[in-house]
């Protein structure tokens, strides 16, 4: 199992994994940096690829649908044979008694924050996750050294039954960062998470680590890694898959 000590020191070399190109902290991201706010329409499309072999897994495209008291952004794949991921009948329901949504109920894109920056569904794991209170999707304070400490609320998956969920953000160092959709100036932080699977018994003990580069000007991540491991019920630790996603355009 990963310990959250050995996650912490390991990150830096971690993180130069599939990295197309990075550069020096540039002094001027020391300055305060405003994150772009949401529109109907704006769009970010990522390769999602397999950090073992390189191989592309998926191409993501999350589309901005909805503004107002919560934010509703559509996600697809355009990989052959994938499907629409839409949000479940279950989730409607939660988040009418969550999230205070300001439109009718119905089926709804897959991702919802409210407000800007601040997640209730999630739908970027095996399963959609629905957390009982917003999580933050980047540093609140976007400056190095920030941290969250330990934030913690129970999730939902089509589980009626609620799961425990921490998270844990520190924000690293500004970057200059290349990836296929061009050159950014981006804020590099980790998240340690460590959580429960949904009525699985034989799984216990999960952790999962990310790296994330946070572009304010486009109001989203251009590169993430997603690592993490769990450990069964039998004493054997399991690695999960890991994945790595790079921005190849946006709107």
């Amino acid at each position: 199992m990963l310990t959250r000590r050995y996650f912490l020191r390991s990150t830096a070399a971690l993180s130069v994994v599939g990295c197309v190109g990075r550069g020096a902290t540039s002094e001027r991201l020391a300055r305060p940096t405003p994150v772009r706010q949401p529109a109907v329409g704006q769009s970010w499309r990522y390769a999602k690829r397999d950090r073992v072999t390189s191989t592309i897994a998926d191409i993501e495209v999350d589309r901005v649908s909805a503004v107002g008291r919560i934010i509703e952004i559509h996600t697809q794949s355009e990989t052959p044979g994938g499907k629409l991921r839409n949000y479940p009948s279950w989730g409607v329901r939660w988040l009418e008694k969550y999230g205070a949504p300001d439109r009718p109920a119905g089926p709804r894109p897959s991702e919802i924050q409210g407000p800007w920056g601040m997640i209730w569904v999630d739908p970027h794991w095996s399963e959609i996750q629905a957390y009982e209170k917003p999580m933050p999707l980047w540093p609140t304070e976007l400056r190095p050294g920030w941290s969250s400490g330990a934030l913690y609320t129970p999730y939902q998956t089509d589980s009626e039954d609620p799961l425990p969920w921490q998270l844990t953000m520190h924000a690293h160092t500004w970057e200059s960062i290349t990836v296929p959709a061009g050159h950014f100036d981006a804020l590099r932080y980790t998240n340690l998470i460590n959580f429960r699977f949904s009525n699985v018994s034989e799984r216990e003990a999960a952790q999962r680590q990310e790296i994330i580069w946070f572009a304010p000007d486009i109001g989203r991540w251009v590169a993430r890694e997603s690592f993490g491991s769990f450990r069964e019920a039998v004493g054997t630790d399991v690695q999960e898959s890991s994945y790595r996603w790079e921005l190849l355009s946006w709107t």
